[in-house]
C-alpha cells in the first residue's frame, strides 16, 4: 500500500474546523482526546481523504485508514458518493486498520471514533480514546521517484518566507520524502539579510538554495525555479507564493500523487485563506471559453466556508477536473518542462493558466487534489483590475486566448464591455492600459522578453497622466471636504453616504443598453464647477460599483479601513477618447484574429524556451 495522507491534528484553533468535525472530542497539542460514551467524526477537509482523485489518477481499487489511538472504542469508516451521501462501509476496534472499495467518480471517505463507556480496572485503564495519528494508504504503487524542489518565489516579504523555512526546517518528514527548498528572491529586501534567515539556513543546510535575481515578476521567478530544478536534474518542483502558511502534511500530499500517478500530471494544491482559515477560494478552476475568462465552474462556489465539515456541502463529494491551479502552490513533474517548456514571460497573471492549457493540450492533464493546500493572502481588499495590473491582465488574458482558443468568442465583445463599464464608473486608467496592452498584442511577441524587467515601470507611469490615481488622505483637502476633519477615521470611523439615490444594477440587455445610453449621454453634459472643485460625494468601496458611480459627477471611493479614498471625476475629452481607442482595438483584435493566432502561437515555443529564459538570467541581462 502507498501511502497517501496522514491526518494532520492541528494546534491552531481556528483551524480546527478543518481537522475534526463539531463534536465533543478535545484536539490539543496535536493529540485528539475522545471522552467515553462519545463520538467523534473526522469527516472534514484535511483528514476526510478524497479517494475519487486517487482512483481516477493513481489506480488505486481501494483505500485503507489506520489511527495510532490508545483506549477501548471502535472506528468507523464512512464515505459519500459524489451526490454527498453517506454510507458507513466498515467498523472495527479503533487501532486496528480499515479498507474500503475507491471509486472514480466522486466521494469521500472518513472516520468516526466512538468511545467505549468507562470500564471498571483501576486508573490505569484509558478513559475514552486518545488518537495522536493516522495515516490513508492506496493500493497504487509509487512509479516515480526522485528529488521534488519547493521553490518560494519572492519579492519584499522576507518576513513570510522566513517564517515559511522555519516552518518546512521543523518537518523531519520532509527530508525523509526527499524534498527540499529553494527561495528565488526578487526583492530589495533580501531574505538572506532578513533575521532568523541565518539560524533557518543552517537548520536545512544542503538542502536550502537562494538564488537572488531582479525582479522578473512571478514568471520569472517561478521560471527561474523550473530552470533550477532541471538543472540540478530533480524530478519536480512544487512552485510556491511567498506570503502563505503552509502545512508541510498538505505539501506532500501532492508529492505523494505526483508519485503514484499512472502517467505524469500537474498537481495543485488548493489555496485558502489567510485571515479567514476555513475558507476556500475555489475548489476547482476552468477557462470558460466562450469569454476566455477563469474562474470556478459554477461561480458562487468561490470563497466557501468549509468550518462546516464535508457533510454541510453535496457538492464537494463530486470530483472535479480543472483546466488549471494557480501557481501559489503548484507541483510540475520535470518531464512536463522538458516537454512543454518554462513559463510565458508575462510577468504576472495568466502565466499559471496558460502554463496549464499548454501542459495539458500536451497530455499532462492539471489535477487541483483537496486537502494539498496552504494558507494564502486574500486579494478581496483590493481591486487589482483598475491599477496597474489591469494591464496584464487584458493583455496576458488576450495572450493566452490567442495561443489557445478556436476563435475570438465572445473574447472581444467582454472585453469592451468591461471597458465601457469603467469608462461609466469614471475609471480612465484601467482603460488607458487595456489600449495600450492591446496595441502591443497586436504588434506581436517581439516585446515580452526584452521588456520583462521594465514592462512595470512603463505601465505605472501612465499613471500620472490620470488624476484618480492620486490617493488622498486626511488632511488632503479633497478628503476632508468630503469625508469631514472632525471624525475620527479609521475602522469605526465615518459611514460614507451617497448624496443622490443609489441605483440599481442593471439586467438583461435591454436594461444594460439603456444604461450605457444613459450613461454616454451624461457624459456630454458640462461638469458642474463645484465637482471639479472637490468630491461632492463620498462612497464606501463596496459600495462604489459600475452601476452606482455613474450616478456622480464626482466622488471619492474610500478604501475598506476609509482612512484614505480616490477621487474619481468625469471627463468628457477623455471619456470619448478612450472610448474610441476601445472600440477601434477589439475591432482590430477580433478582425486580424486568424493571423495574430498563427504569429502568438509560431513564437509560443521560443518564448517558453529554457535557453531563452536562461538568457534573461544571464548576469547583467535585466539591469
Amino acid at each position: 500500500m502507498h501511502l497517501a495522507h496522514r491526518l494532520i491534528l492541528s494546534d491552531r484553533p481556528e483551524r480546527r474546523p478543518l481537522c475534526v468535525e463539531d463534536g465533543p472530542g478535545v484536539l490539543d497539542g496535536g493529540v485528539l482526546r475522545v471522552p467515553s460514551g462519545a463520538t467523534q467524526g473526522m469527516g472534514t477537509y484535511l483528514n476526510g481523504f478524497p479517494g475519487a482523485y486517487w482512483a481516477r489518477w493513481a489506480g488505486a481499487t481501494r483505500a485503507r485508514v489506520r489511527l495510532a489511538a490508545t483506549g477501548a472504542g471502535t472506528l468507523r469508516l464512512l464515505r459519500s458518493d459524489a451526490e454527498g451521501r453517506v454510507t458507513e462501509v466498515a467498523s472495527g476496534p479503533v487501532a486496528e486498520p480499515l479498507e474500503a472499495p475507491l471509486s472514480v467518480d466522486g466521494g469521500w471517505w472518513w472516520c468516526e471514533v466512538v468511545a467505549d463507556g468507562a470500564a471498571p480496572g483501576g486508573p490505569d485503564v484509558p478513559d475514552g480514546v486518545v488518537v495522536t495519528g493516522g495515516e490513508w494508504s492506496v493500493d497504487a504503487p509509487a512509479r516515480r521517484a526522485g528529488e521534488v524542489v519547493v521553490s518560494i518565489t519572492t519579492m519584499d516579504k522576507p518576513e513570510y518566507c522566513v517564517a515559511t523555512l522555519v516552518t518546512l526546517a521543523a518537518a523531519p518528514e520532509l527530508a525523509a520524502e526527499d524534498v527540499r527548498v529553494q527561495v528565488v528572491d526578487q526583492g530589495s529586501r533580501t531574505v538572506a539579510a532578513h533575521p532568523g534567515f541565518a539560524e533557518v539556513a543552517a537548520a536545512l543546510g544542503d538542502r536550502l538554495r537562494v538564488v537572488e535575481q531582479p525582479n522578473l515578476g512571478g514568471s520569472g521567478g517561478f521560471s527561474r525555479g523550473m530552470l533550477e530544478t532541471l538543472d540540478d536534474g530533480a524530478d519536480a518542483v512544487l512552485i510556491c507564493d511567498d506570503d502563505v502558511e503552509v502545512e508541510p502534511e498538505a505539501l506532500l500530499r501532492a508529492v505523494r500523487l505526483h508519485r503514484a500517478a499512472t502517467s505524469p500530471v500537474v498537481v495543485g494544491g488548493h489555496m485558502l485563506d489567510l485571515a479567514r482559515p476555513t475558507v476556500l477560494n475555489s475548489f476547482s478552476e476552468v477557462v470558460h471559453r466562450r469569454t476566455f475568462n477563469w474562474g470556478p465552474p459554477v461561480m458562487d462556489r468561490q470563497w466557501h466556508d468549509l468550518a462546516g465539515g464535508l457533510r454541510a456541502t453535496p457538492w464537494l463529494h463530486r470530483r472535479a477536473d480543472s483546466d488549471f491551479n494557480g501557481w501559489w502552490m503548484c507541483l510540475v513533474p520535470a518531464v512536463v518542462l522538458r516537454e512543454v517548456g518554462l513559463s510565458l514571460p508575462l510577468f504576472l497573471k495568466w502565466d499559471d493558466a496558460e502554463f496549464c492549457l499548454r501542459a495539458g493540450e500536451a497530455g499532462f492533464p492539471t489535477v487541483s487534489l483537496p486537502g494539498a493546500c496552504l494558507w494564502h493572502m486574500a486579494w478581496t481588499e483590493k481591486d487589482d483590475s483598475v491599477e496597474w495590473q489591469a494591464y496584464l491582465h487584458v493583455r496576458n488574458r488576450v495572450i493566452t486566448a490567442l495561443l489557445h482558443a478556436d476563435g475570438p468568442g465572445l473574447l472581444p465583445a467582454a472585453l469592451l464591455a468591461t471597458d465601457l463599464k469603467l469608462l461609466l464608473a469614471m475609471r480612465y486608467y484601467p482603460v488607458d492600459l487595456h489600449v495600450r496592452a492591446l496595441r502591443e498584442v497586436l504588434d506581436g511577441p517581439g516585446r515580452l522578453h526584452p521588456e520583462l524587467a521594465t514592462v512595470v515601470g512603463r505601465v505605472r507611469g501612465v499613471g500620472a497622466e490620470h488624476p484618480e490615481t492620486v490617493r488622498h488622505r486626511p488632511g488632503d483637502p479633497a478628503f476632508d471636504a468630503t469625508v469631514g476633519t472632525t471624525t475620527q477615521h479609521g475602522p469605526a470611523g465615518p459611514a460614507p453616504t451617497a448624496r443622490h439615490e443609489p441605483g440599481s444594477r442593471p439586467t438583461g440587455v435591454l436594461g444594460l443598453a439603456g444604461f450605457v445610453l444613459r450613461g454616454a449621454a451624461r457624459t456630454l453634459r458640462p461638469v458642474p464647477p463645484a465637482a471639479r472643485e472637490a468630491p461632492t460625494t463620498v462612497l464606501a468601496r463596496s459600495a462604489a460599483t459600475w452601476w452606482q458611480v455613474p450616478a456622480h459627477d464626482s466622488v471619492l471611493v474610500l478604501d475598506s479601513e476609509a482612512t484614505s479614498g480616490v477621487w474619481l471625476r468625469r471627463d468628457r475629452r477623455t471619456f470619448w477618447r478612450l472610448a474610441g481607442a476601445a472600440v477601434v482595438g477589439h475591432a482590430r483584435l477580433a478582425v486580424r484574429w486568424r493571423s495574430l493566432a498563427r504569429t502568438w502561437r509560431a513564437a509560443a515555443p521560443d518564448l517558453a524556451a529554457v535557453e531563452t529564459w536562461r538568457a534573461d538570467f544571464a548576469p547583467g541581462h535585466a539591469d
